[in-house]
């Protein structure tokens, strides 16, 4: 019997067992998604250790796979970095967030023309910035999220205030008076580049900056300086997806000239130690010394205004802190046959000119469609609205604030509607009217409407065999309205020993005017595999028409107060009307043969035909070819390498084209004449005064580039270089031909430009722990040579941009481009100043001369980021050296006596630094012969020579910038719940925080 009780109590525990291991065993459920929690299709589950367990995600990202407590689950996907976790319970379900592999190089992008291109076939440089990069500082448009992120790409703002226009210039300039401005390109839509300002960067999935003009050879003549690829969202199948976002940011004005702070307001008399004076606007009064003083005549009411005579924050406190408040929200989604990314975002910003505002308005809708199995279409559209109210007086209020006496406190002014000696009227200056009045009394109202889409059709007979068709819009409908107040002084005002003072009239204009663009393309592409070969082939044709028309009338001397319309005017209405059509037409092809997955042959070649240019030569063709070697995949060593991960060299050359024209520039064109006309029913016009050559050719730019990517110990190291050289031949410029032929310059095919250079990139990732810490620092670096071979022997030098008295940017034969001309002081042999030998003063030079490189040689952009867990720290860092600046402002600053350097010598007599004298036999250092007059209003920092000379106002343009600083965190799920939110996350952003300059 105990033996019986034995087996059975054996026999028990032995269940027992079975049903705890039974237990224990069962199936773990999870999801995986990408870095911006989207479902990850097909990725591989596996238990480690064990074959024949391996599942794959479905479209929602979703899995299922039998597992026991204390399995290893591996989870793989391409593209993204492996990840391993335990089980340690069943009945937990695992979610995991995959991270982006660093090497990339099967990844499909889209690059010119649309076509889809795996990164390891293409033979050109070019970067690819993914959306999480290009929005983590929060910027407002895309050109600011691309700074300091791209080798070789330099962005300049054109204009300031609440929307600027944005300049990008890749590898330096071409065409000395043609466009050297890089393609944009949005969803292979050709647009203007004021789109980048108009364009909601939440909706970019990527951009891809194709450097060199070989890159973007299939757009024709219009990509010869490189193209910004700019694809936006489709949504993914499998995914729906609602994000919303709010985001304020505070801006201010980042950096003010440098004032001297000693002297107050006086130079009325003219002389040494001048006097202070109450209504001057000139800062060359007596020192400081914190007593009250008046301030302008006295009110009509007998009223006197006053202020400290000390130093005031003035002139920085006049600009506001803009604001921008932006609000962004998604819906994304698909299934088998189709996706969707429907997006809208609102941004109202106010500027740090005190009554300026703008608003953006934009809504998106994009998506595809399997019409069957051999039809596929997406399409993209954007819309966007925006609005402004800004002065038109920006640069004359600052102009004018730059040159008040520090020792008035002009925020006081701010209300002149209410404060009697801020009014238009009353205020104390009589050169200048209340800058917060003269901002509110000339304004712009501006309304633009961009609508920019595309259409694309794809029909797939046979494998490997596709037709396309692509039709692109991108129209731009604006109007505007332009006017500013009148005011009349009163008698008494006008009486007063204030005498500066002049009547106000108001003006007003009316402007609409319309810009569209149609690109069509139909190309065919084939593709396939035999063996070890593989061929990619593509033909087509695009015809692209820019069509524009714009009207504006005007009236002056509005006789009812503020109805500000062309009919409340007297005299005749002025008007003006303009209008454009180009047309372009090009065939092209592009070939790519690889062998064995790591030799690729790329060729393309275009023929174009253009409308601005003769019949006779209005067609060029231009092909381009590159290489790219993946070593890494070919060779055995490099393949079993334990250092070397990725290694692709790459190599190209191209030839591409440009008009170097506008509209109807072929022949002379008549204007409008008001010498004596109009006349009753006459009209008068007069001719302009350049010819243009009967055999006008396009500019032609030629090119070559070689570098390679490189990816060591397992990725933690990323690396490329480039070292490329172009030149541009038959330049479009005027030259000088003589009067008698009733001309003055003819507009002809002569000159070279070159650049060269190098772009380099790299990022370590020294921390990559299972933990969840991350951190990865690098940057990139460009090195530019820009200058003018030649241009003719008739014209050495050619103006670009100049100021009156001659001083600017100049193309000059054997010397860098542009370069910055302008006066200096005439100079013994050894660099000295020379100077009068009794008054000290110095001599200005009789000629402009070379002052500098007007464009950076060096740029640099440094990046890094910490990611632990939930939090994310990110940083972005730019700096450009190795050029020159021209400060205008530095004249009207010396003469207004505001500026720092008219105070270094306390307004004294003085020695002029570094100078010499001719003794009647040689040039001996002056030490001694002093400028008696180191004052103003006649002495010697108001002077012409002083104001003359150009060399006074150069500085360094070198500057560090902190382009991004973001820091982001992710809230858990247990904080949020994840039945309605798949995630939040909080983020704190600031953008250009500081700004290190060299004077």
């Amino acid at each position: 019997m105990k033996k019986i009780v034995s087996f059975f109590t054996l026999l028990l525990l032995g269940l027992s067992l079975v049903a705890s291991a039974q237990a224990q065993d069962g199936s773990v459920k999870g999801k995986i998604t990408d870095p911006s929690s989207n479902p990850l299709e097909s990725v591989t589950i596996s238990i480690k250790g064990k074959t024949g367990k391996a599942v794959v995600t479905n479209a929602r990202g979703e899995f299922e796979i039998k597992a026991k407590s204390g399995d290893i689950i591996q989870i793989s996907s391409v593209g993204f970095k492996s990840e391993e976790v335990k089980v340690n319970n069943i009945n937990t379900k695992i979610n995991v967030t995959l991270k982006e592999a660093v090497n990339q190089m099967d990844e499909v992008i889209v690059t010119a023309g649309g076509i889809k291109t795996k990164r390891k076939e293409i033979g050109t440089a070019g970067t690819i910035i993914k959306a999480e990069n290009l929005v983590a500082g929060k910027a407002i448009n895309i050109a600011g999220g691309l700074q300091g992120k791209v080798a070789g790409i330099q962005i300049n703002a054109t204009g300031g205030g609440v929307n600027p226009s944005f300049r990008i210039i890749l590898r330096g300039q071409r065409s000395l008076t043609g466009n050297n401005q890089a393609l944009i390109v949005l969803d292979n839509v050709i647009v203007p580049s004021e789109v980048l300002g108009n364009l909601n960067p939440e909706d970019v999935a990527d951009v891809n900056v194709l450097n060199g003009a070989g890159a973007a050879a299939l757009y024709g003549s219009s990509a010869s300086n490189g193209a910004i690829i700019i694809t936006t969202k489709k949504g993914k199948k499998g995914t729906n997806l609602v994000t919303v976002s709010q985001t304020m940011m505070a801006e201010h004005a980042a950096f003010f000239p440098k004032f001297q702070m000693k002297f107050g307001s006086g130079g009325g008399a003219y002389g040494y130690n001048d006097p202070f004076a109450y209504y001057e606007n000139q800062s060359y009064g007596p020192a400081f010394d914190g007593t009250t003083r008046i301030l302008g005549d006295k009110l009509e009411d007998g009223s006197q205004d006053s202020s400290c005579y000390c130093p005031t924050s003035g002139h920085s406190d006049f600009w506001e802190t803009g604001m921008t408040k932006q609000t962004d929200f998604s819906v994304s989604g698909g299934d088998e046959t189709s996706t969707f990314y429907m997006a809208g975002q609102y941004a109202d910003i106010t500027g740090t000119t005190p009554g300026d505002k703008y608003n953006r308005t934009t809504f998106r809708l994009n998506g595809t469609r399997k019409v069957g199995n051999k039809i596929n279409v997406s399409y993209s559209t954007n819309y966007t609205q925006n609005r402004y109210d800004i002065t038109t007086a920006t640069g004359s209020v600052y102009d004018n604030m730059l040159n008040m006496p520090n020792n008035v406190q002009v925020t006081k002014y701010k209300d002149f509607i209410n404060n009697k000696f801020a009014t238009f009227n009353d205020f104390y200056n009589p050169w200048y009217v209340n800058p917060y009045w003269q901002a509110a009394a000339y304004r712009s109202g501006v309304r633009n409407d961009y609508l920019v889409a595309n259409f694309e059709i794809k029909y797939s007979p046979i494998k490997g065999l596709d037709l396309i068709a692509r039709q692109g819009l991108t129209t731009r409908n604006a109007s505007n309205k332009d006017f500013n107040a009148a005011y009349k002084y009163t008698a008494y005002r006008k009486t007063t020993e204030s005498f500066g003072k002049s009547d106000v009239t108001a003006n007003v204009s009316d402007g609409s005017s319309y810009s569209t663009n149609l690109l069509s393309d139909v190309y065919s592409q084939y593709q396939t595999k035999y063996k070890d070969y593989s061929v990619n082939l593509l033909a087509g044709g695009q015809f692209r028409q820019d069509q524009a028309k714009s009207m504006g009338v005007s009236g002056a001397g509005l006789v009812v107060p503020n109805l500000f319309n062309v009919s409340n005017g007297v005299g005749t209405p002025g008007a003006s009307e303009s209008n454009s059509l180009v047309r372009q037409f090009g065939f092209y092809a592009d070939a790519r043969f690889g062998y064995k997955g790591y030799l690729f042959l790329h060729a393309t070649g275009r023929r174009d035909w253009v409308s601005v240019l003769d019949p006779e030569h209005n067609t060029f063709f231009y092909p381009a070819v590159d290489l790219s070697f993946v070593a890494s995949d070919a060779i055995a060593a490099i393949k079993n390498s334990k250092t070397i991960n990725f290694l692709k060299l790459r190599a190209g050359w191209s030839k591409v084209g440009s008009p170097g024209l506008g509209a109807y520039a072929l022949k002379p064109t008549f204007g409008a004449t008001s010498n004596g006309f109009p006349y009753g029913t006459l009209a008068g016009y007069t001719v302009g005064n350049s010819l243009v050559s009967n055999s006008l050719k396009p500019e032609i730019t030629k090119g070559y580039e070689f570098g390679f990517d490189m990816n060591l110990f397992k990725d933690k190291i990323t690396s490329s270089f480039a070292y490329f050289s172009t030149t541009t031949d038959d330049q479009i410029v005027g030259t000088a031909v003589s009067t008698t032929t009733g001309f003055t310059s003819m507009t002809t095919n002569t000159g070279q430009t070159y650049a060269k250079g190098i772009e380099a990139t790299l990022h370590v990732t020294p921390i990559d722990q299972p933990n969840g810490l991350r951190v990865t620092v690098g940057g990139n670096y460009a090195y530019l040579e820009n200058g003018v071979n030649f241009i003719s022997a008739a014209l050495p030098r050619l103006s670009l941009a100049a100021y009156g008295d001659g001083t600017g940017s100049y193309a000059v034969a054997g010397k860098a481009f542009p370069m910055i001309m302008g006066f200096d002081y005439k100079r013994d042999a050894d660099g000295r100043v020379i100077v009068n030998s009794v008054t000290g003063i110095p001599s200005k030079s009789d000629t402009i001369s070379f002052l500098g490189n007007g464009q950076p040689i060096h740029k640099l952009g440094l990046d890094g980021s910490i990611e632990y867990k939930k939090f994310r720290l990110s940083i972005t860092l730019e700096y450009r050296g190795s050029y020159s600046s021209y400060q205008s402002m530095g004249g009207s600053l010396d003469w207004s006596g505001t500026s720092w350097r008219t105070a270094i010598y306390d307004r004294k007599s003085f020695v002029f630094p570094n100078s010499s004298y001719w003794d009647g036999t040689k040039y001996v250092a002056n030490n001694a012969i002093s400028i008696a007059n180191g004052n103003g209003n006649n002495g010697y920092w108001t002077d012409g020579i002083n104001r003359g000379t150009s060399t006074n106002y150069m500085t360094s343009g070198d500057f560090w910038k902190i382009r991004e600083l973001a820091l982001s965190y992710d809230l858990p799920v247990s904080v949020i719940g994840n039945k309605i939110f798949k995630g939040v996350t909080v983020s704190v952003q600031g953008r250009n925080l500081f700004v290190f300059m060299a004077f």
